[in-house]
């Protein structure tokens, strides 16, 4: 697994996908503190996709909240 090349790749993912924009405020605001990215709720098409997403590429687990936290934190530092 390359994290580096990985986070590189969903963030070429997202900027070409219909829901971008849904999945950019979603990462600006994140999951409620006291749950975070393993327990949050994926209840829309832009949560869910990027769940599968980073599930699909062997992100599970305590790599699953990990990899969410890097796009995150890409996310923050590209828009806002």
């Amino acid at each position: 697994m390359n994290t580096e090349k990985d986070l590189t790749t969903i963030m070429e993912i997202i900027e070409k996908h219909e829901l971008k924009n849904e999945i950019i405020e979603w990462y600006k605001i994140g999951p409620p503190n006291n749950v975070g990215f393993m327990w949050c709720k994926y209840n829309t098409p832009a949560k869910k996709y990027m769940q599968d997403l980073v599930l699909d590429m062997g992100y599970d687990s305590s790599g699953f909240a990990w990899m969410h936290r890097a796009i995150q934190a890409r996310v923050n530092k590209k828009y806002i």
